[in-house]
This record gives structure tokens, sequence and C-alpha cells, in this order.
């Protein structure tokens, strides 16, 4: 699957790349997981997520997305408000390698080509390539140390909710937060412990999920459009 997605990735940056409208840039922000251990808190910053993005504008409201980050995450049931959870005392922590493209939508148009002070709230969706460790968890408080197993992955798809604002520069800076319900189950380990307590470990309502908040800075670079008749 990553070798199909890097040649794609590189073609989608190499289009029109000498055009005015690309961004590329970092985020770095926190991350938490939403799934069958500890806390369901949706948006409780707890781990590092950091990444590369690229950016193409194709106006003044839509632009494609390419992304490459590295998440995170972490769990312990000792810090969930659910007595079973509590009892049972598992935590987990795993890091997600995530490759994905997607759409942004601009609320406001928002032009690069303009020296003045541009700034609008966003909206985005995509879909992401996702790789993580498969573990068997540990236990609270001792701990247990958690067993790798082997490899996993999956698929996720992103929504993006944010606001960015562009100085008379050429840096644009953005706030956002990210939800990603993946297609696995299996992030936290659960899978590999179906019952515990003579209770099902996952609960089966749904599948895990990845959030990650934080800032981005990308920079405009290209040639400049030719100058606009007033």
């Amino acid at each position: 699957m990553i070798s199909k997605l890097i040649p794609l990735t590189i073609l989608f940056i190499s289009l029109n790349i000498f055009s005015q409208k690309n961004e590329v840039g970092f985020f770095a922000g926190g991350s938490n997981y939403i799934g069958d251990i500890g806390p369901n808190t949706f948006i409780n910053p707890s781990s590092l997520a950091i990444g590369f993005l690229y950016r193409k504008n194709f106006n003044q409201r839509i632009s494609a997305r390419a992304k490459i980050n590295t998440v995170n995450i972490k769990s312990n049931d000792l810090k969930s408000s659910s007595q079973f959870r509590f009892q049972r005392g598992k935590y987990f922590e795993n890091t997600i390698l995530e490759f994905g493209l997607g759409l942004d939508f601009n609320f406001l148009d928002f032009d690069l080509t303009e020296s003045s002070f541009q700034m609008s709230p966003f909206f985005g969706i995509g879909i992401s390539y996702v790789s993580f460790d498969n573990y068997d968890d540990g236990v609270s408080p001792s701990p247990a140390p958690a067993i790798k197993l082997d490899k996993n992955k999956s698929i996720a798809i992103p929504i993006t909710l944010g606001y960015k604002i562009k100085p008379k520069n050429n840096l644009i800076f953005a706030i956002e937060v990210t939800a990603n319900p993946t297609f696995s189950d299996n992030i936290d380990g659960s899978d590999n412990n179906p019952v515990i307590f003579s209770r099902p470990f996952d609960s089966n309502l749904s599948n895990d999920w990845y959030v990650y908040s934080g800032i981005s800075i990308t920079y405009i670079f290209g040639k400049k459009f030719c100058c606009r008749d007033d």
C-alpha cells in the first residue's frame, strides 16, 4: 500500500508546482485516542503529533492537501470514569504513521496572490493510510509490560475544522483539530484480549478513533501570477 501511495504523493506535489498556489510546511500539536481503553474525552491532547504537509490551492475556496504525520497515542483505564474500566486496569501506548490525501474548503475567500491580510475558517475531509504496532496490552498500575506482536494497518477518514490567517508575507498560520475515525478496532490491542472479567473487552459499538489538535505553518512558494488589470 505504501509503495502505491508514495508515487501518487510525488505526482500530486509535482502538478503545477511552479505556481504560487502551493504551500509546504509542518504541523505540531497534541493527540488523544477514543476507544475501548481509558476515558473517551473527544479532545484531550496528552501525546505528541507532528508531521509535514503540502497544499495545492485550486482557487480561493478549495485546496488539496497531502500529509505525512506521526501520531503518538496512549490511554489508561485508571483515568476512566467507568467503574468496569477502572477495575479492569488496562493501558496501552502506540504510534501511528499516517499518509493522507484530502480536500480543504475555506468558508471565506482566501487569496494567496494578495499581499493584504487574509483569514478564514475551513473544513477538511480526506482519506489516510495508517500503520501501527499490534500490541497485547499491559495492566496498570503494576505495570505489566505490553507485548509487541507485529505491525497492523488500516484506513482512516480524517475530518478537520480549523482557522487560518495569512499576514502580509508568504506564511500561513492555522489552528486545527482533526478527528480520525478508523476502520480498525485493534489500535488499542483489544482484539487480542476478547474476554476479560467474563465480559467482552471491546464494546463493538464503534472502531477506534484518534484526534489531534495543534498549529500548522506553511510557506507559499512558486512563480508569481501575472499582474491583473485594474
